[in-house]
């Protein structure tokens, strides 16, 4: 006989709603009905019991499919509506409709917010991205709310799933809170795209999906994700010059970890924005960091153009200011924008 008819109960539970899936959402309530129940009869009849629970899971797992699409399966689209396919920021994005093209909708509900990193869906946004045929996710702690989103495992991507050999943990800043006093957070390094090796990877990723899902453009993805993989590979090889030309660098803010690992170099980060001037007090820890660089000049990564006093102070600390976006500017191609920054970086580099 089994002493715990409750585990047996949500064992048979849970496994009916790993397969019903986001449908059994709505009839939860059942497993704190069968928490009640147990204290009226499960010492006397637990067999019974038990038949009771597999009773009621197949009644709900009847009532999921019969009521509405199948589990994972896209809700239906007006004929000769193209797919629509979520980005979760605009390196992806890109990526997506070079191997796409004009064959899918993309939603980017984030756009207009200052970085999709740290956008957070309303409910309207996420009823939108669930019923998406393809969710793409960076992955790498990207997207923090996806978690809690109950998006359709069938129709998401982790883009990253398969390189969390080469993901970057990183401490967050120390802090006090609750009864656990001062401690420090970890979390994982998201910029992985900066990455070309990572960056193919999540091309792979993408472009397998894409080719379920437009069967008759597969070929033509195929070709494009080899044009992909020729640009990372002279990303590479940029990065690789990137190190020889400057082995140590500076950074405003700690999100070119993938940079340094596919180029080989060292990083000090601080966080500062382009348009607010450091103070004093900031420029001074600086100061610190920057006696452990080359002289007479140093050179410091930049998320975009900071301020003109900002860059004069620079200038008189002996550091120069190389720029590199974390996403293409407007609509343009991520992968051919990054090659080209940094080939304009290695040129200023060897006419310095």
């Amino acid at each position: 006989m089994n002493r715990f008819p409750s585990l047996e109960v949500a064992g048979v539970w849970f496994a009916g709603r790993r397969f019903a899936g986001a449908w059994f959402d709505r009839a939860w309530f059942d497993l704190a009905w069968f928490a009640r129940a147990q204290h009226a009869f499960a010492r006397r009849t637990p067999a019974g019991f038990t038949l009771l629970a597999t009773l009621l899971f197949a009644t709900n797992l009847v009532a999921a499919v019969g009521c509405g699409p199948a589990a994972g399966q896209a809700p239906a689209r007006a004929p000769g509506a193209k797919p629509r396919v979520f980005a979760p920021n605009p390196a992806l994005a890109s990526i997506i409709v070079e191997l796409a093209g004009d064959a899918v909708e993309l939603l980017t509900p984030w756009e207009g917010a200052p970085d999709p990193a740290y956008w957070r869906p309303s409910k309207e946004a996420i009823r939108a991205i669930q019923s998406c045929d393809l969710i793409v996710l960076n992955g790498a702690a990207y997207e923090p709310w996806a978690a809690q989103a109950a998006l359709p495992r069938a129709r998401t991507v982790h883009t990253t799933s398969g390189v969390r050999a080469r993901l970057i943990k990183v401490e967050g800043e120390t802090h006090s809170h609750g009864p656990e006093g001062e401690h420090t957070h970890s979390t994982t390094a998201s910029t992985t795209w900066l990455s070309p090796e990572i960056a193919l990877a999540q091309t792979d990723a993408i472009a397998a999906r894409l080719s379920q899902l437009l069967p008759q453009r597969a070929q033509k993805i195929t070709e494009r994700r080899a044009e992909l993989k020729a640009v990372f590979g002279r990303i590479a090889l940029r990065l690789d010059e990137l190190q020889s030309l400057e082995p140590k660098w500076l950074a405003s803010h700690p999100v070119y970890q993938y940079l340094g690992q596919s180029a080989g170099i060292e990083l000090e980060s601080v966080h500062w924005e382009p348009g607010e001037m450091p103070s004093e007090e900031e420029w001074s820890k600086f100061r610190a960091v920057r006696a452990a660089l080359p002289l007479p000049t140093a050179w410091m990564l930049w998320e975009d153009e900071p301020g003109p006093e900002i860059r004069a102070q620079l200038e008189k600390e002996g550091v120069r200011v190389a720029v590199v976006p974390l996403f293409p500017s407007g609509n343009g191609a991520f992968a051919a924008s990054y090659e080209s920054v940094l080939a304009r970086i290695c040129e200023e580099l060897q006419s310095r």
